[in-house]
């Protein structure tokens, strides 16, 4: 009996310190506690992810900077829910529509945008969420 109560008082022991060494505990240093909020501030708010857009047109040549923002504005006016994007990538102006997380749901709008722009389609991009 003695010696059954001296294996449960190890046991016990060994739980004991073990919980114990489990609990870490960190002491930072002041100025990395304000580097690590600074990095959480500025880059806490840029959020990016892999995910898909609708590619409504790109436009070259004379007057295309005139023309992407007229067609800008009319999809914004027919898709105001949409967010729509203008970029530049020489020699293009390109007009992107949506912030898609899946093909699927790029593919729903696709289908309703279809009809108004023939030669739109599905591109894989960085979205904003």
């Amino acid at each position: 009996m003695k010696v059954l109560r001296t294996i449960i008082a190890v046991l016990v022991l060994c739980m004991a310190t073990s919980l114990y060494a489990q609990s870490v505990r960190y002491d930072v240093e002041l100025g990395i506690r304000k580097i690590q909020e600074d990095y959480k501030n500025s880059w806490g708010k840029v959020r990016n992810m892999d995910g898909y857009r609708i590619q409504i047109m790109a436009i070259s040549g004379p007057n295309a900077r005139t023309r992407m923002e007229a067609a800008k504005a009319t999809i914004k006016a027919d898709y105001p829910a949409l967010p729509v994007y203008a970029t530049y990538q020489e020699p293009y102006f390109r007009i992107r529509v949506g912030d898609f997380t899946n093909r699927i749901d790029a593919y729903r709008m696709l289908q309703r945008i279809l009809p108004q722009y023939p030669s739109a389609y599905i591109i894989a991009d960085q979205i904003e969420y």
